[in-house]
């Protein structure tokens, strides 16, 4: 079965990079929040990362990568960093607050350490690898940054920890949130062209032509 490409337009309601306080998830590069805070606009530059981002930079072998190190190779080998940019879907946090019962159904953004949070994008998190995202201020004014989606982000407990310091009078939201985010976590991948892109922005989803693979 061949799925043809296809095109879906939405809006960027947040932009965000690592927060200046608290700690950092052990196995990944760089000092900083797991926790991300708003900010006008993010820059992002190939080959690198996001300006001021924790992940940003090189990127070492961790436990995240399962088929690596089942295959013989070591924690701390340098790999391609395809964690360049978390991005999240508005709708599917709205979701995962739901499922978690937390009070007015929202997760303060910045909690799952998302660089981007999206809107009007179904299924955000099914989005396949190599989707290509471009955005624009207006119709007259492209953003020169594209970014590839690589994977989906798996979900653990490092970001319901932050959403347990946000409701602190609620028991046990950090053992909730792995299984109420399971298909809702958001997206990783990298920069493919360097550029900034801005809060408000409108997001332009390109899907690639898709082929199950049955050997």
């Amino acid at each position: 079965m061949t799925i043809p490409a296809f095109e879906l337009q939405g809006r960027v309601e947040a932009v965000l990079v690592t927060s200046g306080s608290g700690s950092v998830i052990s196995g990944t590069q760089g000092f900083g929040s797991l926790t991300t805070m708003p900010v006008p606009k993010i820059q992002m530059i190939r080959g690198h990362g996001i300006r001021g981002d924790r992940h940003a930079g090189v990127r070492l072998l961790d436990v995240r990568e399962r088929e690596m190190l089942a295959f013989g190779f070591r924690k701390g080998t340098e790999i391609a960093n395809y964690r360049e940019f978390s991005a999240v879907s508005m709708e599917e946090l709205g979701e995962i607050a739901l499922e978690m019962e937390l009070p007015g159904g929202d997760i303060p953004f910045g909690s799952l350490g998302e660089n981007l949070v999206m809107s009007g994008i179904p299924r955000f998190t099914e989005l396949p690898t190599g989707t290509m995202l471009f955005f624009r201020k207006n119709e007259e004014q492209l953003r020169t940054a594209v970014l590839v989606v690589w994977a989906e982000n798996k979900p653990c407990e490092g970001p319901g920890e932050a959403i347990q310091g946000q409701f602190p009078d609620i028991p046990n939201l950090a053992s909730l949130f792995p299984k109420a985010a399971i298909g809702r976590r958001g997206v990783v991948g990298s920069i493919y062209a360097s550029g900034s892109i801005h809060a408000g922005d409108t997001i332009i989803v390109k899907v690639p032509r898709q082929r199950i693979y049955k050997p």
